[in-house]
């Protein structure tokens, strides 16, 4: 198992120099802290130079494991569930974005916040045949550039669909696409799973799984709350899981602390 962390590169509002430097001094400095990789929350993947990322990653020899579109929901408002057919339709060319830029950096691609919320205009229903069919076209440009997409179970209170592991399990297999697995997330996991079964629960999806998010029942970084991340990572450790653990937190009180403090915390219960 390999740990990375979730930044921004900010691109919608610097130029490509400046990103390539944001992104170089982030490389460095996780460099010294032994990370191994940097998954990318990014809104406009097309304005970044990825021959240019994939050179300085390399130098450090760090891996880009993903990359976060839910961006693309929250600022351009399209979404995979959208009443609107244009709407989903800008969703999907969003996606192709992503997979563009990840088949560059051999990414994976995070479908997560990107499938939207429930809209009065239409229903629960219609909203989720909706998000199969745009998942489903999203599979296919994944299949045809070599790209594989992680489906996120995300909580009720962010989300209305698909908030349980169950739940996108079920999606997963109904889709019937070898470019699509689960990416597990130990807040969401946190507060829609049943701790009595939970853990049982993950040990026989493990296959199915090949990214993993980390934070605590705060929101905040690995050990600041009261989540057992040693028996989440021990099931794991234990499949032969060789994917990425990338903490996504609120980065306070500093992206860098928050860097420091995981890896300190691993270390003390692995």
């Amino acid at each position: 198992m390999k740990l990375s962390i979730v930044s921004g590169l900010n691109e919608s509002k610097t130029n490509k120099s400046e990103v390539l430097n944001t992104f170089s001094a982030l490389c460095n400095f996780l460099n010294t802290l032994n990370y191994e990789g940097i998954e990318l929350a990014l809104l406009e993947p097309e304005k970044i130079d990825t021959k240019k990322i994939n050179e300085i990653k390399d130098s450090f020899g760090l891996e880009i494991p993903a990359l976060g579109t839910g961006a693309t929901y929250v600022r351009f408002g399209c979404s995979f569930g959208h009443h609107e057919e244009n709407m989903r339709k800008k969703a999907i060319e969003r996606i192709d974005e992503y997979i563009n830029f990840a088949q560059v950096t051999r990414s994976k691609v995070i479908i997560g916040l990107i499938r939207g919320r429930y809209n009065k205009e239409s229903s629960p229903k219609n909203e989720k045949i909706n998000i199969k069919i745009c998942l489903k076209e999203c599979c296919k440009l994944a299949e045809d550039k070599g790209v594989e997409l992680v489906f996120e179970p995300i909580n009720s209170f962010e989300i209305d669909s698909y908030n349980t592991i169950a739940e996108s399990v079920e999606l997963i297999k109904e889709i019937g696409s070898d470019n699509l697995k689960l990416l597990v997330d130990t807040f969401h996991i946190n507060l829609e799973e049943d701790p009595g079964f939970v853990w049982d629960d993950l040990k026989n999806l493990t296959h199915l799984v090949t990214h993993l998010h980390l934070s605590d029942c705060t929101r905040r970084a690995p050990g600041t709350g009261h989540f057992d991340f040693k028996t989440f990572l021990k099931i794991f450790q234990d499949s032969g899981f060789k994917g990425f653990a990338s903490v996504e937190t609120i980065m306070k009180p500093s992206f860098e602390e928050v860097a420091r403090q995981t890896v300190e915390y691993l270390k003390m219960i692995l």
